[in-house]
């Protein structure tokens, strides 16, 4: 197993869910206490390691369940400070004076990169090419013990379960009656809920086992799907809150099954909410909304809540539709002719620092008056006509919090894309590009998501780095030195045209 030595103690800020108005406080965001020097056991998915020795082969045309991932590693220490050279680097309120990318050197955990299928109709006049990476947070030492104390304290309890229920047969058959009325043991607390998460064999379970192939995305959640109308494509996000983790709540549930009961109804639906598919074309916004209502009627989803960003593309038209709540959202790139470089970026939606509009599911105690909740009518909106060469990128605040979307991103991406160019080329017999094949392009966005997610962190794991994060925290008077450590999960996707 892959094995992350970080020379310096990782910062964390727990995101808080939304409670009652009366019980709203000013938060600070608190670094969480970790040693110096510490070796990070990361998530699951750090057996599928990338490996820089294979810059000159070019990915695999799909992700293994374990092994190394076939695709090139740019992130490197040697290239990162290249990348982003005219990205700011003073902050007048923080009085500090530091490049972004100074001594951002430390060893990157593992991602991984999967690439759906491809709908190459030459009928649609726009074609997408995705791909999505993603990369749990990595889990300090005493946080695996601590779970597998959890773990065992959870087995004796079970145990004890068993034993009690043994004694109430044995009364039951001799007559001595029961304590309970059915005999049976106790529904799990919250607490013992938390550790579940769901079942492989379940509905939600196995989708997300499809998804992700055997990784772990964390608390972030994804979707990546072909809609119901030929081409048209449904990608999205959704980040769970990690506060609700203090109350023994899992923040994975409500994310996941948000994204699944989306994925459901994207596939259903058609990107053109008016005319395509006899009327059954639907908005980003009310996929997000029936998804949210089968979150709400999940009985394995006790409590929770999520931030999410839905973008749907049409095939036929060329148009983006997207939906987006709270600090996960999403850009759009432009590398076509004409301007080049930013189109738009989602501004974040917050009721405070580090403290996001969220899709909430609330327990009964929590639902009084002047409680605080979103619903998915309040997610802003945005549509656009997209051409050749767009590029669109959604992605959780564990990308957005750490790497600038207006700076580093499009320099990030026009980086990535002339060094894979180049290795595509030298790859070629003839030394050239194939012009009527969309494999380099293909490949380019799996390489971009894969190191995206390696940049970001990157980033999340310096101290000296200067982040989108730590700038927004000094708005609030608040020291936060450097990257914040959380889960990344992005999907990228190049538009073709014609």
């Amino acid at each position: 197993m892959e094995r992350y030595v970080v020379k310096r103690a990782l910062t964390q800020a727990h995101r808080q869910p939304l409670v009652p108005a009366s019980q709203q406080s000013q938060r600070q965001a608190r670094p969480a206490p970790a040693a110096p020097s510490a070796v990070l056991q990361p998530s699951s998915l750090a057996s599928t390691t990338l490996s820089t020795a294979t810059l000159g082969t070019g990915p695999s045309r799909s992700a293994p369940a374990s092994g190394p991932l076939r695709c090139p590693s740019y992130s490197s220490a040697r290239c990162a400070p290249s990348v982003v050279p005219s990205a700011p680097g003073r902050d007048p309120r923080l009085g500090l004076d530091r490049r972004p990318w100074h001594t951002v050197h430390l060893s990157v955990g593992s991602s991984r990169t999967l690439t759906t299928s491809t709908n190459r109709s030459s009928k649609a006049p726009f074609q997408f090419l995705t791909s999505y990476a993603f990369a749990g947070k990595p889990r300090h030492p005493e946080d695996d013990l601590q779970q597998q104390q959890q773990q065992q304290q959870q087995q004796q309890q079970q145990q004890q379960q068993q034993q009690q229920q043994q004694q109430q047969q044995q009364q039951q058959q001799r007559g001595g009656g029961s304590n309970s009325q059915d005999g049976s043991s106790p529904a799990p607390s919250p607490k013992e809920a938390a550790k579940i998460g769901f079942p492989a064999d379940s509905d939600v379970g196995r989708w997300r086992d499809a998804l992700l192939k055997g990784g772990d995305a964390g608390e972030d959640a994804l979707l990546c799907t072909d809609m119901g109308a030929a081409g048209d494509k449904a990608i999205g996000v959704a980040d769970g809150v990690g506060g609700w983790t203090e109350s023994g709540i899992d923040p994975s549930l409500f994310s996941q099954s948000l994204m699944y009961y989306a994925s459901k109804k994207a596939e259903l639906s058609s990107a053109d909410p008016e005319t395509a598919l006899g009327g059954a074309g639907v908005a980003p916004k009310a996929i997000l909304s029936e998804a949210f209502d089968k979150v709400l009627d999940e009985p394995l989803v006790v409590a929770g809540s999520a931030t999410a960003c839905l973008v749907t593309l049409d095939a036929a038209s060329g148009i983006l539709r997207s939906a987006n709540l709270g600090d996960s959202g999403f850009i759009v790139l432009r590398q076509g002719k004409g301007k080049q470089g930013l189109l738009y970026a989602s501004p974040p939606q917050q009721l405070g620092f580090n403290t996001p509009l969220q899709l909430a599911k609330l327990p009964i105690e929590m639902r009084q008056e002047g409680s605080i909740s979103n619903l998915p009518k309040d997610a802003a909106t945005w549509e656009c006509k997209l051409q050749h060469g767009d590029l669109v990128i959604v992605g959780t605040d564990g990308l957005f919090d750490n790497v600038d979307a207006r700076v580093e991103i499009p320099q990030f991406a026009r980086f990535i894309k002339e060094r894979h160019h180049a290795k595509y080329v030298a790859r070629q017999p003839d030394g050239s590009a194939k012009k009527d094949s969309l494999e380099e392009d293909q490949e380019f966005v799996e390489v971009l998501a894969t190191n995206l997610v390696e940049y970001a962190r990157i980033c999340q794991n310096s101290q000296t780095k200067q982040s989108p994060f730590e700038r927004e925290a000094a708005r609030y008077g608040i020291h936060f030195p450097g990257g914040k450590v959380d889960d990344v999960a992005l999907v990228c996707c190049l538009v073709i045209e014609g």
